[in-house]
């Protein structure tokens, strides 16, 4: 997204404060610049918000779930076996596109969008990446940030984060605004009221400031919107933003790097669809991660694309990823037909916004289920114990055939596909990964520890040939967008 210098001046602020606030056109968005003031020495953010009232201690479950007896798995894994007909389907790296994978590797900078549920949104798995590729931490940057502010399992690059709760997300696979009016990275926040606040420290994990040009997307309506921002610790400063109704741009410009951001709804409804900062010269890898917990890959289906065009006009990724997969195999009964169905639908969408880039498919890991402990060892009737067994793989079935159809669309749409669930091993690996020292499997058998994600990117950066050699003859600085 290009950078554009003042245009014609359409607001200055009202009330105690005063703000120059100019707009220039970026495509179909409107950008809104706002010249801000940097301090030095600002303290560290404070959320202000009242704490969590202590619950109760939790009776103690007299029947707990736990993990199935080894044995009983090891009985399944024995027994399941791949149909003839998929021994012969290509490697999870073939393809029409998998010579051209890294093709734009050695520009300067290489930009990667991601798109994924919860177990990439946590973000251990790409930071792993990022260290595998061996950058200075002042090369790897994103760009994109979603506008997933305090959501719970989300982890942005921001020093610090606090969100009041007067705001509703709304991710594009589940609420039909998120769809109708996505932000880059398919989920929104609304405020549900006058009053809502948001703040964020800016700041590297270093604590050094080192962004003095912040972008907020968000949608403008029909009715002005109003908000109070305040950079660091200066004063509070009121503007209106009032244009065509669509996605707009009010960008924050400050001749020194900004520490802290706080804004404050006056008059919405103010709907954020995500942030932007421009990339330092320095920056040789953009990662931009848009992990939501509970997202599916729908959400590309019922998106608009032309609400998306907006946020790349001129320079696409060079690689695009689809992260998912377990929140679909979650449905019961699976439908593979209607997962199908629902995966072409979306892989089509997202072409559509990214034609000419690098494509990733990637399939989620083996899972497992939990017990109660009166369905193990002789408290069962042999017939339970039956029903038991047949369950322990319930998942694992799922996830296998998801991986099939996921690897089949890949190859339809020019794309690669990669599959956790046979890097992991296969069948029963949710289960071997749990009883590993240190463990890789979270207790719940479906999300993994963080050395289980570490592990998960060291096998991918292998397969697809991930490392330090994509950056060696990226020589020239990125230019500032």
């Amino acid at each position: 997204m290009k950078w554009m210098s003042p245009g014609q001046v359409v607001f200055c602020g009202v009330l105690a404060c005063c703000c120059a606030l100019v707009q220039a056109q970026i495509g179909p968005a409107p950008v809104n610049l706002m010249q801000v003031q940097a301090l030095s020495d600002v303290p560290d953010l404070q959320c202000g918000l009242p704490a969590p009232a202590s619950k109760p201690p939790r009776a103690v479950d007299p029947d707990p779930v736990e993990w199935p007896d080894q044995t009983e798995v090891d009985e399944q894994v024995k027994a399941f076996s791949k149909p003839e007909s998929r021994r012969s389907e290509p490697s999870a790296l073939a393809g029409p596109a998998a010579a051209s994978l890294w093709s734009r590797a050695n520009a300067s900078v290489l930009r990667v969008g991601i798109w994924s549920d919860s177990h990439l949104a946590a973000g251990f798995f790409t930071q792993e990446l990022q260290r595998l590729s061996r950058l200075a931490p002042d090369q790897v940057r994103a760009q994109f940030m979603p506008a997933s502010l305090g959501r719970a399992g989300v982890r942005l690059p921001l020093r610090k984060t606090c969100v009041s709760p007067d705001w509703q997300y709304e991710p594009a696979h589940a609420q039909s605004a998120g769809a109708a009016h996505p932000g880059p990275g398919l989920v929104n926040m609304i405020s549900r009221q006058d009053g809502a606040w948001l703040s964020m420290d800016l700041r590297n994990a270093a604590g050094l400031a080192e962004r003095s040009r912040v972008r907020l997307l968000y949608q403008q309506t029909e009715r002005p919107i109003v908000l109070a921002l305040r950079v660091d610790a200066g004063p509070e400063q009121i503007i209106n933003l009032q244009g065509p109704q669509g996605a707009a741009v009010l960008e924050l410009a400050a001749q020194e790097a900004m520490s802290t951001l706080a804004l404050r709804v006056v008059q919405g409804p103010f709907r954020l669809q995500g942030l932007e900062s421009p990339l330092a010269p320095s920056v040789r890898l953009q990662m931009d991660v848009f992990g939501y917990p509970g997202a599916t890959v729908g959400g590309w289906r019922h998106v608009r694309t032309e609400s998306l065009t907006p946020w790349w006009p001129e320079r696409p990724y060079d690689l695009v990823v689809l992260a998912f997969g377990t929140n679909e195999g979650n449905v019961q009964p699976f439908s593979a037909q209607s997962y199908r169905q629902m995966l072409e639908a979306s892989v089509s969408q997202w072409r559509a916004v990214f034609p000419q880039t690098a494509c990733l498919l990637i399939a989620p890991g083996d899972r497992g289920v939990l017990l109660r402990r009166s369905q193990k060892g002789g408290k069962s009737s042999p017939q339970a114990k039956k029903k038991v067994a047949s369950d322990v793989l319930r998942f694992t079935r799922v996830h296998d055939e998801i991986g099939r159809i996921q690897k089949q669309v890949a190859q339809s749409h020019g794309c690669h596909a990669w599959s956790m669930f046979e890097a992991m091993g296969g069948a029963g690996s949710a289960y071997r990964w749990a009883r590993q020292t240190p463990p890789l499997m979270a207790r719940d058998l479906i999300h993994f520890t963080v050395p289980g994600y570490q592990r998960l990117a060291q096998l991918m950066a292998k397969d697809l040939g991930w490392g330090p050699a994509l950056f060696e003859d990226s020589a020239a600085p990125a230019a500032n967008r």
